[in-house]
């Protein structure tokens, strides 16, 4: 249908832009999963780990192979993996290391639900 080319358009230009290009929560590569809900692009590995996080927390669709809404695609330019990752990483303490290709399967599980179900970095309130 048109509405979903257009969409389909939208998430193209998303995963190309800078902060998207690598995965929000282990820095791999062109990354071509998406959590809708919290505007950010993940790798296959993490997508499958946000999937295990329910979708109360983690909405996970491919950004080429799923079709999207207009809205959906819009809501994902807006946001992104820099917006994202301000403010669930907010607190983060510099000894925490975000997890990269060297990271075990059971301490980068560990790292996202940190990040997303237990919010232990977001922004506090004054």
């Amino acid at each position: 249908t048109q509405e979903k080319d257009k969409a389909q358009k939208i998430m193209d230009t998303v995963v190309r832009l800078p902060d998207n290009r690598t995965c929000a929560d282990c820095s791999a590569l062109g990354p071509r999963w998406a959590s809708m809900n919290l505007g950010i692009i993940l790798c296959l590995n993490c997508s499958g780990i946000h999937r295990r996080l329910g979708v109360h927390i983690s909405k996970v669709k491919s950004c080429t192979l799923d079709g999207w809404k207009i809205k959906w695609a819009q809501w994902m330019k807006e946001n992104g993996n820099k917006i994202s990752n301000d403010y669930f990483e907010a607190n983060k303490p510099s000894s925490k290391k975000k997890p990269d290709d060297s990271t075990s399967s059971a301490a980068l599980e560990d790292f996202i639900r940190a990040k997303y179900e237990r919010l232990e970095w977001i922004p506090t309130a004054t």
